[in-house]
């Protein structure tokens, strides 16, 4: 079961379709988002800089080593997958899943275009990881477990395929407050949208923001089973050199930001979100902030559960 949250829902936001997003009402589970696969894939040069500083934390929080054998959940174009890969050396694997295959195509593709021969990609549900019990040395998923329709259940598989003193380690967005990136669009086209509780989500709806409350990832891994549970809070931001190119990705990769508005006030909505975003390429600007909170936690080992 997840955890409970007091946090309530705000009713002025809209819900928000895309690869930071839950899938669409009736959208079917085994095509994740390969409706955007290409738009993620050309655009994953920006998203692992945005993604930058919590990838580095990540990294050096599960301290992997050559030769070790990684799980990755919704690996998505490969953006985390690549960095994986390097960490664990040719001897080393990284089994790479998704929902989308057509995502996965882009992650082969990648991985053979940077040289890497120990990738396997493979079609699966993060909830329901199927390996065998004590199987992989870590698990990894970058910005994809608040999303999950059930997330206690991913890391629940998580902790079975672990071998004993394996590590997990995530990433997900903090708070609506300090993602701008995210929250200023929002509030942009706010007075259009429908309500709906999935703009920022809760522990028991799953949105961008529902694993971000203090706190509250870090219990769900502790309740699971883990040990020496650590987590980092890392800034960053999106930046680009006008309103222009930073508007192309919002409209190529997050247009669930208008999926609520009429559809006649659709290219108004998208003007507000333009101007609101403005103020991130003026000169001085460093962007629009992004808080990503980095979460580990170790399965204990045989002598340590026996106690």
């Amino acid at each position: 079961m997840a955890l409970k949250s007091s946090r309530r829902p705000d009713p002025h936001m809209a819900e928000r379709r895309g690869p930071l997003s839950p899938p669409a009402p009736g959208q079917p589970e085994d095509v994740g988002w390969d409706p955007v696969a290409e738009q993620w894939n050309a655009w994953s040069p920006v998203t692992d800089a945005m993604f930058g500083p919590a990838t580095t934390a990540l990294l050096a929080m599960l301290d992997l080593k050559p030769g070790e054998k990684v799980l990755e959940l919704a690996a998505g174009s490969g953006g985390l997958t690549l960095h994986l890969a390097q960490a664990v050396g040719p001897s080393g694997q990284v089994i790479a899943t998704d929902l989308g295959p057509k995502l996965l195509q882009f992650t082969e593709q990648n991985a053979r275009a940077a040289g890497l021969s120990n990738v396997v990609v493979r079609v699966m549900n993060g909830q329901n990881a199927d390996l065998p019990e004590n199987s992989t040395d870590a698990v990894a998923c970058r910005q994809a477990l608040m999303l999950f329709p059930d997330p206690a259940s991913a890391l629940h598989a998580s902790f079975r395929v672990l071998r004993p003193s394996g590590r997990l380690g995530v990433t997900v967005f903090s708070t609506l407050e300090r993602n701008g990136f995210l929250a200023t669009p929002i509030a942009a086209v706010s007075r259009w949208a429908k309500p709906n509780a999935n703009a920022k989500g809760t522990s028991e709806s799953p949105g961008p923001f529902s694993l971000g409350a203090p706190g509250q990832l870090e219990e769900m891994f502790a309740r699971t089973g883990f040990i020496d549970v650590k987590s980092r809070l890392v800034s960053s931001s999106f930046r680009a050199r006008t309103v222009d190119e930073m508007m192309r990705f919002y409209r190529e990769v997050l247009t669930g930001l208008v999926s609520d508005v009429p559809e006649a006030e659709k290219e108004r909505a998208w003007t507000e979100i333009a101007q609101s975003l403005s103020k991130y390429v003026r000169p001085g600007s460093a962007g629009a902030p992004i808080e990503l909170l980095v979460v580990t936690g170790r399965k204990p080992a045989r002598s340590e559960r026996a106690g």
